[in-house]
């Protein structure tokens, strides 16, 4: 098993201010945190090429872009083709996420669509999937919290 990086106070710092906002400038990190650009900038490729900075992404307000239903889709499945249905469906762009799962369901998705007739189809495209016994899907009513990384 390989061991976990330890991160000192100062490498957390860097990562908190880069979380809220990843385009901040090495001199308004120096700003905040009264070390050199220098010393930033080696611990921010540090921190990069031990994998633990993967990169730097951008947050799109899906609303605005008129993605206003979001909806949580548990999916069972023939354990044998689990791997190549989601595979499969990790291609649809209105997939967000997958998940393999423990317990009655396989897998769950988060998916986000413009229309409910949207939400219909892709539905029952996925029931009309050969290995896609059942699925099951709640509408999201209200997001109190959307990351897939913890917090530093």
């Amino acid at each position: 098993m390989k061991k976990e990086k330890a991160l000192d106070e100062i490498d957390k710092d860097i990562l908190r201010i880069l979380q809220e906002d990843a385009r901040t400038s090495y001199r308004k990190i120096q700003e905040e945190l009264g070390i050199s650009i220098g010393t930033i900038h080696n611990r921010i490729s540090k921190l990069r090429n031990t994998g633990i900075i993967e990169g730097f992404t951008l947050r799109i307000n899906n609303e605005k872009l008129g993605y206003k239903l979001t909806f949580l889709i548990r999916i069972n499945c023939d354990g044998k083709h689990t791997e190549e249905i989601l595979n499969d469906i990790k291609n649809i762009p209105e997939v967000c996420s997958i998940f393999h799962t423990t317990g009655e369901q396989s897998a769950a998705l988060i998916c986000r669509f413009k229309e409910s007739e949207d939400v219909h189809n892709f539905i029952r495209e996925l029931n009309k999937k050969e290995y896609i016994t059942r699925t099951n899907s709640n509408m999201i009513l209200k997001e109190y919290k959307n990351s897939s990384f913890v917090e530093i």
